[in-house]
């Protein structure tokens, strides 16, 4: 594999589109950032660093959805699986090897958003208001999470063999995934009373009750589904108040593994013409 890999690296500096990807991140996080700074230079305002510093973790789904087909799908058309089966090669460490190199793409990627966040962020931002365990544990998360955006992706890219089928499929797949979770996250956004009050010794007294909460069993398994869904972890990494950031990670494993045997099973059967 370490030749497979080898061969993908040394395309990828070749790449347009690669450095293309690197550039748009790089110009999204520069982006946000200055408008926060004419934001503080002018009012003087205040803004926590994670208020820009995972946005990557939304962004790249869909950026991904568009690299991973168009950067592989030419091994089709280009009669290049045929050629590594040919050398010896198996389909198993070609597929892992196109799933490898998809995962540092988009860390690469995730790492030219944040260099303009962090060179100018760290001097007009807020500390995050976040223990350090939590920070961390929020950054490997959204590394897994760029891990299952890949993983899903590999799975169409490789068993497709029109790239243009293929990104129109991770496109529209995306754009599904960020409408449900969407759909998820209002009910799990209504408060469970519609006002409160706050004593003189800190107690609160809960008012009227809001019709529109969702509560019990049904919360549980629409929070669940949310932290499950890619997109899901995407909103809740963006605003970095993931309610519950130790199990995201390991949602992100788990489709990781599950696409990536699906992946590799189909590509076992599929017929390289």
């Amino acid at each position: 594999m370490r030749n497979l890999l080898s061969a993908n690296f040394l395309r990828l500096r070749k790449s347009g589109l690669f450095w293309g990807l690197l550039a748009v991140m790089f110009a999204f996080g520069a982006f946000f950032t200055l408008q926060h700074l004419n934001h503080y230079l002018k009012w003087d305002a205040k803004f926590y660093l994670t208020i820009d510093l995972f946005t990557y973790a939304l962004l790249l789904g869909f950026g991904m959805a568009v690299f991973i087909p168009l950067f592989f799908g030419a091994e089709h058309s280009d009669g290049t699986f045929r050629n590594k089966l040919t050398v010896g090669h198996t389909r198993l460490s070609i597929y892992l090897s196109h799933l490898i190199t998809s995962i540092a793409v988009a860390i690469s990627a995730a790492l030219a958003y944040v260099l303009p966040v962090l060179s100018v962020g760290l001097f007009i931002y807020e500390p995050p208001a976040l223990e350090t365990g939590t920070l961390l544990l929020l950054t490997l998360g959204t590394l897994a999470l760029l891990a299952a955006y890949c993983a899903l992706y590999t799975l169409v890219a490789v068993n497709f063999s029109r790239k243009s089928t293929a990104a129109v499929i991770c496109l529209l797949g995306m754009a599904v995934l960020y409408l449900a979770a969407g759909n998820i996250e209002i009910p799990l956004m209504h408060p469970e009373y519609l006002s409160m009050e706050v004593l003189d010794s800190g107690e609160v007294i809960p008012g009227e009750p809001n019709p529109r909460y969702v509560g019990g069993a049904q919360r549980e398994a629409l929070e669940t589904l949310y932290d499950i869904l890619p997109t899901g972890q995407s909103l809740q990494y963006m605003r970095a108040d993931a309610a519950h950031p130790e199990r995201l990670p390991l949602y992100s494993l788990v489709v990781v593994l599950a696409s990536t045997r699906a992946g590799v099973l189909l590509f076992r059967k599929k017929d390289l013409k």
